[in-house]
């Protein structure tokens, strides 16, 4: 910076911007009438007035970010990520190789059933598949309108951020050009020692701290104003994606699902005929197997009946041996008993004898 111009309310020698200070603020020598102007305002350098400088460049921002937010918060709306997500799950739950119950009936029953039944109910899971999807296609064809209603938003705040940084800009320049106009002002009283020149010292001393704080407030802001400018364009940036990919989920994806479906569909009923035609054929052959086999067990069982005699040799074989071996056990049961009863007759007169001499016996001596 130079000083060279006058002050608003005395004749001192004020200092001006250069072009690179312009430039590194984004302004441009068109806008030093505008400096003039906000520097102006910092005639009164009382402390209430001094801070509230430039609390206004950012007001629009602010407000329009809190509607901005409010808009968000105000609405019920998923994600888009979420819905594509859920469309994905539904999708994937249609498993056409899954069936209801299936007839008990022995080997061709449940082919049957199934020829008869599962196109019927394999439509009906499309079809319930299918409104979910459209349903969800719907509540995310609402959201991407608030995407790009979004988008436009964005562009709002995009130009208002641009206009912000510039009046950022503008008092940020108009700031320093009266911080060095102030240290020209109190340059020239240091000379002076009169009370008036002390208070006016005092009061420029406690004024240029206040607004050197306050004009790099100012420069922060614009600094972020400045970040966000690239930051809005990247969040559009997004939302157009999020867009795109929603059409391209809606026009091709959803519609090569259904066609995949439909196809599926076909596929698997004709894979269940050529199932049944085999199963029928399989079926055949095994009952004419267990035809031919039962007639040979049944043949032969026949065969060896007839030519069994009514009592086998071998049953009359185990007759006699039983017989024998009963004849043998009776006869030496009774020897047996006859032996007992011999040796119980001599045992019961030895013990008559035994009686009789123990009572004859004197009872003295």
């Amino acid at each position: 910076m130079t000083e060279s111009t006058t002050d608003v309310a005395n004749p001192l020698s004020v200092p001006t911007l250069d072009e690179a200070t312009l430039l590194q603020l984004g302004l441009a020598a068109t806008d030093l009438d505008r400096v003039g102007e906000i520097r102006a305002t910092l005639v009164d350098l009382s402390p209430a007035n001094v801070q509230g400088y430039g609390r206004d460049a950012a007001t629009k921002t602010t407000q329009f970010s809190s509607e901005l937010l409010d808009q968000v918060r105000n609405r019920d709306l998923d994600a888009t990520g979420d819905k594509l997500g859920e469309v994905v799950r539904i999708a994937r739950n249609l498993n056409l190789q899954k069936f209801g119950g299936r007839s008990k009936l022995p080997v061709i029953g449940p082919l049957i059933d199934r020829v008869r039944g599962s196109k019927g109910e394999l439509v009906q899971k499309f079809s319930t598949t299918n409104q979910q999807i459209e349903h969800l296609m719907r509540d995310v064809s609402r959201q991407q309108e608030d995407l790009g209603r979004r988008v436009r938003d964005f562009d709002r705040m995009h130009g208002i951020v641009v206009v912000e940084r510039h009046e950022l800009g503008l008092h940020v320049a108009a700031g320093k050009l009266r911080l060095a106009e102030l240290e020209v002002e109190r340059s020239a009283l240091e000379g002076r020692d009169d009370p008036e020149a002390r208070a006016r010292r005092q009061e420029i001393d406690g004024a240029v701290r206040l607004l050197d704080k306050r004009v790099g407030d100012l420069l922060l802001l614009q600094h972020a104003a400045d970040q966000s400018l690239p930051m809005i364009r990247m969040i559009q940036a997004n939302a157009m994606q999020l867009i795109e990919k929603f059409a391209t989920v809606r026009d091709i994806t959803i519609p090569a699902w259904k066609r995949s479906f439909a196809i599926q569909l076909s596929l698997n009923e004709q894979k269940s005929a050529v199932e049944l035609a085999n199963a029928i054929d399989d079926a055949t052959n095994e009952l004419m197997r267990r035809n031919a086999d039962m007639l040979h067990e049944n043949s032969v069982a026949t065969a060896k009946a007839n030519q069994r005699g009514v009592v086998d040799v071998e049953t009359l074989q185990h007759v006699h041996e039983k017989l024998i071996q009963t004849v043998e056990d009776v006869r030496q049961i009774h020897r047996e008993g006859i032996e007992k009863r011999r040796q119980a007759e001599q045992d019961l007169s030895r013990m008559r004898d035994d009686v009789q001499k123990r009572l004859a016996a004197p009872t003295l001596g």
